[in-house]
């Protein structure tokens, strides 16, 4: 007999492979947790983009998270892309009502280009609601900048803005320097006042679908697994560091990383 600890994603499925719920359950499998699904949209999506999306009907939704939370209750929680307000107003409601910890939110709301990717609406739900429950959110720059109202040029600005979600919204922040131009620093700013930095030097690599999706479920897993928040992130930047060493090259556009390159 033997167990493992168990970790709940919600997220959207990606067709290709590299994102969403497929990245994360690989990435828990890759991390030592048991990984459960929770999904909130169907996409036809590859490596050169979205084709189109159908979000889950939030009563199907409700089911799956409390399937879930009555037969094998995680012991983290890992939520990507929610671009509805029913959808997000659903997860709040029934991650509160099953008394859910270890929280670990990616508000996937910013292309790389910088266009929005869910309405203003959704924005304040995800912030409104959701927020206020997580353990940590890990918004990359564009995102922070979107959620502090103020540009990010520097590791000056990324602890401010790490420090003002803080403030805003109640819940530890990781912002996240992989859009920077000189390195893959991350900075953490807790609910105590603690900052912490992690430093690690940027892979040379173009694909890089899935990154956010990965990490975050890293996170989750490690906590899962008893880690405190700074070591949780510390372990899981490894392991993404090592995924996107692997150099995997599939498909025409940003392709996926190897999700299971300790085992190769």
């Amino acid at each position: 007999m033997s167990t493992l600890p168990p970790v709940l994603a919600i997220s959207g499925s990606d067709s290709s492979g590299g994102a969403g719920m497929q990245a994360d359950l690989k990435t828990m499998i890759a991390c030592g947790v048991f990984g459960m699904s929770a999904i909130t949209a169907l996409t036809a999506q590859n490596t050169t983009g979205v084709r189109s999306i159908q979000d889950t009907k939030p009563e199907i939704l409700a089911d799956q998270i409390d399937m879930v939370f009555e037969d094998i209750p995680p012991l983290a929680v890992k939520i990507g892309m929610v671009s509805a307000t029913d959808i997000i107003d659903t997860i709040a409601d029934r991650l509160t009502a099953h008394h859910a910890t270890n929280i670990v939110l990616d508000p996937v709301m910013v292309a790389t280009s910088g266009a929005k990717l869910i309405s203003d609406d959704a924005i304040a739900a995800l912030t409104g609601r959701l927020f206020p429950m997580a353990t940590v959110v890990t918004p990359n720059i564009p995102e922070a900048e979107v959620l502090t109202d103020a540009l990010i040029h520097d590791q000056e600005d990324m602890e401010a803005a790490a420090r003002r979600i803080v403030d805003k919204f109640g819940c530890a922040a990781l912002v996240k320097g992989g859009h920077g131009t000189e390195d893959a620093n991350d900075v953490l700013a807790e609910t105590d006042g603690t900052v912490t930095w992690f430093e690690e030097t940027r892979v040379d690599n173009p694909n890089t679908h899935g990154t956010g999706c990965t990490l975050s479920s890293a996170i989750a897993s490690y906590l899962a697994q008893g880690d405190s928040l700074p070591k949780a992130i510390k372990h899981a930047k490894k392991y993404l560091t090592g995924a996107l060493k692997a150099q995997l090259d599939l498909g025409h556009g940003s392709g996926p990383m190897d999700h299971l390159w300790k085992y190769r």
